[in-house]
């Protein structure tokens, strides 16, 4: 997500002072790659580029084809084939057994429909939607790559496809993969590659969707919560930051917060918001403050709940909480940890921290945590 904000920040700036620019999309995989299709980078007039398609092996090539694309103006599909041992030696030295295709596109083309304002709406604001990039057409069809078709929250869709067939076919998709999107608690979601056949040739399309920043509120301003926050900011989330006391209220000393918030003692201020992909930690350091807090968290729809403390202090506030009739039921206690974070031996708030936001990011992705040495399969899950 920190990639996709820092492109989609640049090409707004040059958006505006009218400079052209390329996005180069991975939009297909095979086999084991450093990352998956919706992978974006951004190069300039003078190649500097933003962002990483790759492990750091093929960004040059891509640059290079860049420099021609800045010249025609033409869409490029680019194609990387690492299933040869021999590749490590004469290819690209990927050394990672798969394949990746990327679509180069020279951008802005059409003023009244421009894609990255969804990009830029989607991993800065609040919006979600679904993008789909025609990528490669064969035949007599008018389909042609570089062609979209953008599909908002709301249902509302446009495009600029050539071919009225494929319009259909990507709408389907993209209102597919639309109502998909409230249940999903993945950070980023890895676009799919769809082929069709169609009645004047043949078309490939990635459906990419898009969804905000996961929103992190931490309950507790002190020292602890510092390296939590700038360690979540850089991770492109989004974050809160709340406590009851005055002092620790300092927008200063956290600069990657979205907000920084004063509330009330033992309640959730009315300009917080949550959704299924929310998560929250509580460490304000006192019981009772803890106690009310997690009485109200519990009742909010998040993906996952921590309380910073020993299992011991945990199930003291849960069964004080009992005896004044809240009782967590089993989704509750399955989004609730206590103690919070991974077994990584942390002490320092950084480590701590670390430990923190690794076990939330297992939990979203549905991992376990463990070491990738042990994991047996693919580290990454690709569904094409």
């Amino acid at each position: 997500m920190k990639d996709l904000q820092t492109i989609v920040r640049r090409s707004a700036e040059l958006d505006a002072a009218g400079l052209p620019y390329i996005l180069a999309t991975v939009v297909q995989t095979s086999g084991s790659v450093y990352r998956g299709p919706g992978t974006r980078m951004l190069i300039e007039q003078n190649l500097h580029s933003i962002g990483t398609i790759s492990g750091g092996c093929l960004e040059g090539d891509v640059r290079e084809n860049a420099a021609e694309v800045l010249s025609d103006g033409q869409p490029r599909l680019l194609h990387y084939d690492a299933t040869s041992e021999d590749d490590i030696l004469w290819g690209t030295g990927l050394g990672c057994s798969g394949t990746v295709d990327v679509l180069l596109e020279k951008l802005p083309r059409d003023p009244d429909f421009h894609y990255p304002r969804l990009l830029y709406d989607c991993a800065l604001g609040d919006r979600r939607g679904v993008l789909a990039t025609v990528f490669a057409a064969t035949g007599a069809t008018d389909a042609a790559p570089g062609q979209h078709l953008i599909l908002d929250s709301r249902g509302h869709a446009s495009d600029d496809i050539g071919d009225s067939q494929l319009r259909r076919c990507a709408l389907d998709a993209a209102r597919e993969s639309l109502a998909t999107l409230g249940d999903t608690f993945l950070p980023v979601v890895s676009g799919l590659t769809r082929h069709y056949e169609l009645t004047q040739g043949r078309a490939s399309v990635l459906v990419e969707p898009l969804l905000p920043p996961i929103s992190l509120h931490i309950f507790g301003a002190g020292y602890d919560a510092v390296p939590l926050a700038q360690l979540a900011g850089e991770l492109g989330w989004r974050v809160s930051v709340c406590d009851h006391r005055v002092p620790y209220v300092d927008a200063a000393r956290f600069p990657a917060a979205h907000q920084v918030l004063l509330a009330q003692p033992g309640h959730l201020p009315d300009d917080l918001a949550f959704d299924a992909r929310s998560v929250a930690v509580v460490m304000s350091h006192n019981y009772l403050q803890d106690q009310a807090l997690l009485a109200r968290l519990l009742a909010v729809p998040l993906a996952y709940l921590g309380v910073l403390g020993p299992h011991a202090r945990t199930q003291r506030l849960l069964a004080d909480l009992a005896r004044d009739g809240i009782e967590p039921d089993d989704e509750q206690r399955a989004r609730l940890f206590g103690p919070v974070g991974l077994d990584i031996g942390a002490e320092t708030a950084e480590a701590i921290a670390l430990s923190i936001l690794s076990e939330i990011q297992a939990v979203l992705t549905g991992r376990q945590g463990g070491k990738l040495r042990d994991h047996a399969g693919p580290i990454h899950d690709r569904h094409q």
